[in-house]
């Protein structure tokens, strides 16, 4: 009896030893699993954080925190805090001890988005309002691209010059900036051999730009822009007309209405963009390329194409019309 009351006491000093040596580590590590917006009024305590933290499921212990915080409890700083998962309480000290953190307005302009959507995105942002921005692309325009092509026929002079991507922005910038932001992006995208490739066709960024965004809202994906710009090419070419829906949409919507089909009586509307009317390309791009189509533009696939209609997987692109007729059957067939 008494060699088993003495294994028992053994066992609960061990076990009381090993939680001396494995709680620190338990109540120092956080314990969240998403990054956590925390934002720290002014006068808070550490006391009061560490209650915070402890009902959102940050830490195990609040007073570990307060305990192991002590030093820093006259150094906190208010502001709004990104509190990131895996992170230790030490950390979190560090962190509530350099004053307001920004927080970045995130925004993804989709490749193909028009400049409308660009504005209503930014309205959804709360950077500004669509008007606003609009606004601010045209004073851009007038300030650093006037002269350089003719708008006369544009519903927006910087419609194509906005790159498409996912932007940081910060909660300070204006409208303003956000547009010098992405017109920059766009520029600084272009490289010597892009310019060297541009002046080889003959054309124009406007003129590039332009292709770019046909080839963007014509590709099914990457792997057939290159042959969409080659036809495109190639009817330019033997002057034959282009014959792209996404122009007529572009043009009847007047750069802010999307349509989801095209009627045969739309195709018969005079406008600047219907390319079922109008030889060439349109007088300026229709949405916002992404690289791979401004790439595609500048290095069109050398082949016989003339007409692609949609199939299972992408276009089917024939040589001849008959050929095409065939295809356009094909389609119909299995819709």
């Amino acid at each position: 009896m008494k060699k088993f009351i003495l294994v028992i006491l053994l066992l609960i000093l061990v076990s009381g030893l090993g939680g001396f040596f494995f709680l620190p580590d338990y109540f120092s590590n956080t314990y969240h699993n998403e990054e956590l917006e925390f934002v720290v009024p002014s006068g808070s305590t550490l006391t009061a954080i560490g209650n915070r933290l402890y009902d959102q499921g940050v830490i195990k212990s609040k007073l570990w925190f307060r305990y192991q915080g002590e030093e820093i409890a006259t150094k906190i700083k208010p502001g709004t805090y990104r509190i990131p998962v895996g992170i230790s309480i030490e950390d979190i000290y560090e962190i509530i001890q350099k004053g307001e953190q920004e927080i970045p307005i995130i925004v993804t302009f989709p490749e193909g988005f028009i400049l409308y959507q660009f504005a209503q995105k930014i309205e959804e942002a709360g950077i500004g309002t669509a008007d606003e921005f609009i606004q601010a692309t045209e004073d851009y325009f007038n300030d650093n691209y006037a002269g350089d092509f003719d708008t006369e026929q544009l519903y927006f002079s910087l419609e194509g010059y906005l790159f498409p991507d996912t932007y940081h922005f910060s909660p300070k910038q204006s409208v303003k900036d956000v547009v010098r932001v992405l017109v920059k992006t766009m520029e600084d995208l272009w490289t010597e051999e892009m310019h060297d490739k541009m002046n080889q066709l003959g054309l124009n960024k406007h003129q590039v730009l332009t292709i770019a965004s046909l080839i963007e809202r014509e590709a099914y994906n990457d792997e057939e822009r290159e042959r969409i710009s080659g036809v495109i090419y190639n009817r330019i070419d033997t002057r034959m007309l282009l014959q792209i829906d996404a122009t007529v949409i572009y043009g009847i919507g007047e750069g802010k209405e999307h349509m989801t089909r095209v009627l045969y009586a739309d195709l018969e509307k005079q406008n600047p963009y219907n390319t079922y009317m109008n030889m060439g390309i349109p007088p300026g791009p229709i949405a916002s390329p992404g690289k791979n189509s401004i790439m595609a533009a500048l290095n069109p696939e050398d082949h016989d194409y003339f007409f692609y209609v949609l199939g299972e997987n992408g276009h089917v692109f024939a040589k001849t019309y008959q050929e095409h007729l065939r295809n356009v059957a094909n389609y119909r067939k299995s819709n």
